[in-house]
């Protein structure tokens, strides 16, 4: 494989592909193995896996992998998470905690969080396995295709999932698929999905309606838009907040008349909670969705949440939500009606 030609070998990223998954395949193809194929284009001190290469990719790995495969720049861009701004976050940061990303925890070439995601059933039915962009996100604790719990680390080893470690260590001919874990082999494509759990069916039909919308152009998406995720988010934020004290979970899980369950109260963003404890907390901050203008009035009339709460750290929080929330900052006037 010559620099400075179009590879042998160049697959196009599959849809919704992520930009890490699309790599394996194209190393794949070329019968190369992927630090070889990183160090001979990029050098050690460019090589694009000690770094979250799916939500930071430079302009110039871009451009070579564009100029190595013949694809358009702009197909290999949407396969980054930058592709989410505006969506599900208003500006691209490249440090720092993103709204609705999960983080990988990067060191070295080795992860040490579980940000990143998969379903079993999607990569059983998949013709070629592969990681798709979704999976990178907090909202997916499940796959709205086959209804069944996300997974984010080995159910035998425990290993994070990093698919594109398969080959690390090893010759091209005892290189592991994406969808085997990279150490111990467990096959993730073998595993009898777990069933999702909701606590509502209204609850269920909008969480599929949300994670569904984000698989569409952002011109379809309608009330799925940045505004109601920014308010999700915040909401979100006020069941983990150390202030809150679980007030407004316990007030929730009254009205859905489910058992309250307390969680070690510790500060963390909602992306890093762990994966059954999101799946919770979401549902919960789509109950209030569902009605918020009432839920919320509710839930401050029964003292689950602080009118400064709602607002606190809220930067760029849409009109119709500030306009809402002003209603409850005079507490005597607000009762008065």
């Amino acid at each position: 494989m010559a620099y400075g030609k179009v590879w042998p070998a160049h697959p196009k990223p599959f849809p919704d592909e992520l930009l890490s998954s699309w790599i394996v395949r194209v190393a794949q193809a070329n019968a190369i193995k992927l630090q070889t194929l990183s160090w001979m284009l990029f050098g050690n001190e460019r090589s694009p896996w000690n770094r979250d290469i799916d939500r930071s990719a430079p302009p110039w790995l871009i451009k070579e992998l564009a100029h190595h495969t013949g694809a358009n720049y702009w197909d290999v861009f949407h396969t980054t998470l930058a592709t989410y701004r505006q969506r599900l976050y208003p500006r691209r940061r490249l440090s720092g905690q993103l709204p609705w990303i999960l983080t990988i925890h990067s060191y070295g070439m080795r992860r040490r969080g579980h940000g990143q995601l998969l379903c079993p059933q999607c990569l059983a039915t998949d013709q070629v396995p592969y990681f798709r962009k979704q999976w990178r996100l907090a909202l997916f604790t499940y796959c709205p295709i086959h209804q069944v719990r996300m997974v984010d680390s080995c159910p035998n080893c425990g290993a994070s999932v990093m698919h594109y470690r398969g080959d690390f260590g090893r010759t091209i001919q005892e290189a592991k698929p994406m969808h085997v874990c990279h150490g111990c082999g467990y096959d993730y494509a073998g595993m009898e999905g777990e069933k999702a759990e909701f606590f509502s069916e209204e609850i269920h039909q909008l969480f599929d309606d949300m994670v569904i919308s984000l698989s569409g152009p952002m011109n379809r998406a309608e009330k799925f838009d940045l505004g109601f995720f920014s308010v999700l988010h915040q909401l979100c934020s006020i069941l983990v907040s150390l202030n809150n004290r679980g007030r407004l979970e316990q007030f929730i899980c009254r009205r859905l008349g489910t058992q309250f369950e307390p969680r070690l109260r510790v500060r963390l963003p909602i992306e890093g909670y762990a994966l059954d404890d999101r799946h919770h907390l979401l549902q919960y901050g789509l109950w209030l969705m569902g009605s918020l203008a009432s839920r919320i009035g509710e839930a401050w009339a029964s003292k689950a949440v602080r009118y400064h709460h709602l607002l606190k750290d809220f930067e760029g929080a849409p009109t119709d939500y500030r306009t809402l929330v002003q209603k409850f900052s005079n507490w005597r006037k607000a009762c008065a009606h």
